[in-house]
């Protein structure tokens, strides 16, 4: 019985002092591995006639972006501009609320989607979120 209690609080004093010493993987390397996993899934429907392409973290300016491809024989130049608001304070809210962004917000990141014309590869629309936004 003796044995049970000094193994067990052993195994608290490792749980304590030894596991919050391991690595702790750098902001660069979390976002590496976020899009490595993340390009398995892609390309990914999103919403009809809207697909997410890929994914990029940029070391430079901390941003992470979402590439997407958008159809524009559905999605017109006008019918853009009257959703594009919307679209940025749907996306604020997701991002702010999403708890497995969490860390990335903390540590300063911000991220970008970037929507492309599937004819023609230009951009549509680019909509960003800086950390003192979210």
């Amino acid at each position: 019985m003796r044995n049970k209690i000094i193994i067990g609080v052993a195994m608290v004093i490792c749980t304590m002092f030894l596991l919050p010493s391991c690595h702790r993987a750098t902001l660069e390397e979390q976002c590496a591995e976020m899009v490595k996993k993340e390009r398995r899934r892609l390309p990914r429907n999103v919403t009809m006639g809207v697909v997410l392409d890929s994914m990029k973290y940029d070391s430079q300016s901390h941003i992470l972006v979402y590439y997407h491809t958008m159809n524009d024989s559905i999605y017109t130049p006008e019918m853009i501009s009257l959703g594009k608001s919307q679209l940025h304070q749907q996306l604020l809210v997701e991002i702010s609320n999403s708890v497995a962004l969490k860390r990335l917000k903390d540590e300063g990141l911000s991220f970008r989607y970037v929507y492309l014309a599937l004819s023609t590869g230009e951009e549509c629309m680019s909509l960003q979120f800086n950390n003192e936004d979210i």
